[in-house]
């Protein structure tokens, strides 16, 4: 049983505390050994882990319900449910796993993963892109903008919305593509459009599914 906070003092006797966090804290006198403390904190295991789901229930109730377990949340087009468990990290598979440990900061911790899986795929898909197009773009850079699905500046770094993750691929695809062309073209020219077509002959349709569904990319 992990002790999270030990506090030593003056005190006559060991007690035990469930923080508002779900951790175990310890407040003991100076004079009672690490080794009793451990066993008594073991001798305590059952009442430990009751309190603790107690906390971690109430917590997970009082959560939004945009960000509670078993709701729904989009990635690459997809669809997923939340599902709160022991896990470590927050990974998916057929479900978007969520540690029981991370709670309750349940909404920040679900949008910096989706940050994290933002920034690795947009790389991806920009270097692959680049290669093809031969079009060198310096730095990747997520935007948090709400009005604006990626820019191209003046120093050649692409800047992407980290909400494009949860758009189909090909979305995605469409503003890396948009923006590494403004690295030749930096107006909408005629001539910036064709080039946009040459490397995504549908670019239309992807742009017109942000117009239509781009206010669907939110998670706060």
């Amino acid at each position: 049983m992990n002790i999270d906070k030990l506090i030593r003092s003056n005190r006559r006797s060991v007690s035990l505390i469930i923080t508002k966090d779900a951790n175990l804290e310890v407040r003991a006198p100076f004079n009672v050994s690490l080794d009793i403390i451990t066993e008594f904190v073991t001798k305590k295991k059952s009442w430990i882990e009751k309190k603790k789901a107690q906390i971690i229930n109430l917590r997970a109730q009082a959560l939004p319900q945009v960000f509670a377990d078993g709701k729904e949340f989009i990635y690459a087009g997809n669809r997923y449910k939340l599902q709160v468990s022991d896990c470590e990290a927050i990974h998916l598979s057929d479900v978007l796993h969520f540690p029981k440990s991370f709670l309750p900061e349940i909404k920040q911790h679900v949008i910096a993963w989706y940050k994290t899986q933002s920034l690795k795929k947009i790389i991806e898909r920009a270097n692959y892109y680049a290669t093809l197009t031969q079009l060198k773009y310096k730095y990747i850079k997520l935007s948090n903008a709400t009005k604006s699905w990626g820019y191209c500046d003046h120093k050649e770094s692409l800047h992407i919305n980290w909400r494009l993750i949860i758009a189909p691929p090909d979305i995605l695809d469409y503003v890396i593509v948009h923006e590494l062309v403004h690295l030749a073209e930096r107006n909408h020219s005629k001539r910036f459009w064709d080039k946009v077509q040459a490397t995504l002959p549908n670019y239309k349709e992807h742009k017109n599914w942000l117009r239509q569904k781009g206010n669907m990319l939110m998670l706060s």
